[in-house]
């Protein structure tokens, strides 16, 4: 009989094949100022999904051969076919490539060309099909008259999968000093823009300020956030932005850190109007708290009473909800400021009221409970009452361990063999934001004798997921598809930083065997082996 189990690609798979490493484009011939180098890379998957070593074309293109020191420079970039390929078959990933080139001459440091977000698609076993790209970058102010010359220093491709984005970096491993584009730096542009972060060291997801001077007047401005040394901009570092120029070239306004994602230390804003560019310092801090602090105005009163309170030592820019225990009112919602802190009105509207409850969206911490009496007039008591969920577990059981596709009687054609998979039910009782992913991976359907096999490939099939009703998140059901030695997904729930996920969800899938047109007579088993993480 032949035995398997279901498989399915899981999110970290799916978002692992979404790689920016190459284009298939052929590389356009030279012009001034540009050049094809063909370094080795090595280029490093996401989330542990492998790694590939070789050589790949690079081509860039500047839109100038001569410039002044703090000028302007659009870069066209080609890149050839990677040597690493795509772990799975999807469409339409947002795709942002860049690339990040090493100056030397009369000018060092580093820039980055940074590419518009595009929708790629990606075919299971083949390089990342990246289009050619353009992007600007400065010189910087300080070079000196001369030549600069531009080698490739490395290569960052973000993509976004389910919410989340992912990094895929290629190093150069040799070939790094040959030169792919240069320019003549001479002359000046008079006075060079300024940008400047407010002091100090600012949490993720809160808002920073921004000033600056001689800026083209009324220009739009974009704003990305740099490692220290210039190299890796990334726009998605920021999640919105005010920033604005004024008619006599003033620049100010806010920008918003990124929730998660950013490392803490040193950092640099970059910031273009089209025509100029300018850095300035900005150093950032993840925000680690599980002491939340609110106090309220008054302890007591009766019906209709309003109390004020104040949170400090919240997560910043998140949602703060605001109840009564005993209420039987909507909850009162206020969000909590960049710097942590918040102020809320919320009133008594039950006898039954004994403590107001605060709890943050998000946050994998305990309600924060304020008692509060009731008053009437006459006497009364009061029994707090309170209950805490401790979390649970992600746990996974099945209907059955054996898959029988039956038998085929072999006739010099391939014949297709149908069964189901037993049903997995999948229990998420964690109570968290988290998300999870059932996956699986299928052996190649071994003779008897040891020897004969059936490939693992053979064996394809369609999943379908569903969550029971209360579940507090939806399923996402995998792609249908060939079964194999890499792991594929057959259900999967995604992590939800706004609100509590979990549930009770079933896993099924169609099974379909395609028999070999000639093949040893006999018996054939493997193994489908399901995880859950």
């Amino acid at each position: 009989m032949l035995q398997k189990f279901t498989l399915r690609r899981s999110t970290s798979a799916m978002a692992a094949s979404a790689l920016a490493f190459a284009g298939l484009a052929a590389a356009v011939a030279p012009s001034a100022g540009a050049g094809t180098v063909a370094p080795t890379v090595h280029c490093v998957l996401p989330m542990g999904q492998g790694e590939a070593t070789g050589p790949q074309s690079v081509t860039v293109e500047l839109d100038k051969t001569a410039v002044e020191p703090g000028g302007l420079i659009k870069g066209k970039v080609t890149l050839g076919e990677s040597p690493a390929k795509s772990t799975v078959t999807m469409a339409d990933i947002p795709t942002t490539p860049t690339i990040d080139l090493a100056m030397k001459g009369a000018a060092t440091g580093t820039v980055t060309i940074t590419g518009p977000e595009v929708p790629i698609s990606v075919e299971q076993g083949k390089p990342v099909p990246i289009p050619p790209y353009e992007g600007t970058f400065t010189v910087p102010a300080s070079a000196a008259n001369g030549t600069v010359e531009f080698t490739v220093a490395k290569m960052v491709t973000y993509t976004k999968v389910i919410g989340q984005t992912f990094s895929t970096t290629c190093d150069i491993v040799s070939g790094g000093d040959a030169v792919v584009a240069s320019v003549d730096v001479g002359g000046s542009t008079g006075e060079q823009p300024t940008v400047a972060a407010a002091e100090g060291v600012h949490l993720l997801g809160s808002q920073v300020a921004v000033t600056g001077t001689k800026w083209t007047p009324n220009a739009a401005v974009t704003a990305s956030l740099c490692d220290a040394d210039g190299s890796a901009c990334s726009a998605s570092a920021f999640t919105a932005s005010t920033l604005a120029v004024d008619a006599q070239g003033n620049l100010s306004g806010t920008v918003t850190l990124a929730a998660t994602g950013i490392a803490d230390g040193a950092h640099l804003i970059k910031v273009g109007d089209g025509a100029k560019e300018a850095t300035g310092a900005l150093a950032t801090k993840a925000k680690v708290t599980t002491e939340r602090n609110a106090t309220v105005d008054r302890a007591s009163g009766p019906v209709g009473t309003v109390v004020t309170i104040h949170g400090t030592e919240w997560l910043p820019n998140r949602r703060v909800i605001i109840t009564g225990v005993g209420s039987p009112s909507d909850p009162v919602l206020v969000t909590a400021g960049p710097d942590g802190t918040f102020v809320a009105t919320w009133t008594v509207d039950s006898d039954q009221v004994t403590h107001i409850r605060l709890r943050q969206s998000g946050a994998d911490v305990e309600p924060t409970l304020i008692p509060f009496t009731v008053t009437t007039g006459g006497q009364t008591e009061t029994q707090g009452v309170s209950v805490t969920l401790a979390p649970g577990q992600l746990t996974m059981s099945q209907a059955g361990a054996g898959i029988d596709f039956g038998s085929a009687t072999m006739n010099g054609t391939a014949q297709q063999l149908n069964a189901p998979l037993n049903q997995v039910t999948v229990v998420d009782a964690r109570g968290g934001g988290l998300g999870w992913s059932l996956t699986g991976m299928m052996t190649d359907l071994v003779a008897a004798n040891g020897v004969d096999k059936i490939p693992a490939g053979n064996i394809a099939w369609a999943p379908a997921c569903a969550a029971a009703p209360g579940s507090l998140s939806p399923v996402a059901t995998g792609t249908a598809g060939p079964l194999g030695s890499t792991a594929a997904t057959l259900c999967s729930q995604a992590p939800d930083s706004t609100k509590a996920t979990g549930g009770k969800f079933t896993a099924d899938a169609q099974l379909t065997l395609t028999t070999p047109e000639f093949a040893a007579a006999g018996a054939y088993t493997g193994t489908l082996t399901l995880s859950l993480t």
